[in-house]
């Protein structure tokens, strides 16, 4: 049986991504500032992300802390997330 699924990670300073399963590392850091990850959460979409309107797969979503956008058409340039107080998921 095969499993499916990514981790999502936040750095020190809050910057997100969220990356393959395929290829998780030990030692993370942010390609944005360079700081390690602080926090991470496995999200398992191997049986699918919902389950009618209630979510499964253990994704969790966060509250921006900080977003900078652009003053000309209004897209985020950066957004920082608040790091979540429960331990990581792994």
């Amino acid at each position: 049986m095969s499993w499916e699924g990514y981790f999502q990670h936040l750095c020190k300073k809050g910057h997100y991504w969220s990356k393959c399963a395929e290829y998780a590392e030990e030692d993370i850091t942010c390609s944005i500032c360079g700081e390690p990850v602080v926090w991470t959460n496995t999200v398992d979409v191997t049986n699918g992300s919902f389950e009618g309107k209630k979510r499964i797969d253990g994704y969790v979503d966060l509250k921006v802390e900080k977003a900078t956008m652009c003053k000309e058409c209004g897209h985020a340039l950066e957004v920082t997330y608040k790091i979540p107080k429960t331990k990581r998921r792994k």
